[in-house]
């Protein structure tokens, strides 16, 4: 099990399009971040980076958008943290925190 756990978030407002064009965003799994930013959509959309063993999440309540990075994790470990991710419904650093140490700490139980 891991000490500690590496998130780092950034928040723009969707009219700032300088800030959001300095964003990465790299999400193709689970949803077209330009359709949603465009749209001024609700959503949520992740990424996994198998080289950096990175996972990248955005979140969108259709005025602002949440990226957020979390280095050090699997592929696997990805796809729990956005499963709990998809159950936030205020969007926030500590909401963010919750879900990742719940999934991980599914991924770390012993299978009974």
């Amino acid at each position: 099990m891991r000490d500690t756990l590496k998130i780092v978030l950034t928040t723009v407002r969707l009219e700032d399009t300088s800030a959001i064009k300095s964003l990465r965003l790299p999400i193709q799994n689970n949803g077209d971040p330009a359709k949603l930013l465009s749209a001024r959509q609700s959503g949520f959309s992740h990424a996994y980076e198998e080289g950096a063993r990175m996972g990248r999440f955005v979140a969108s309540n259709g005025a602002t958008l949440m990226s957020f990075s979390i280095a050090g994790i699997t592929r696997q470990e990805a796809a729990l943290i956005a499963g709990e991710c998809e159950r936030i419904a205020v969007w926030n650093m500590y909401e963010i925190r919750k879900a990742a140490d719940r999934a991980l700490r599914a991924s770390c139980e012993p299978l009974q």
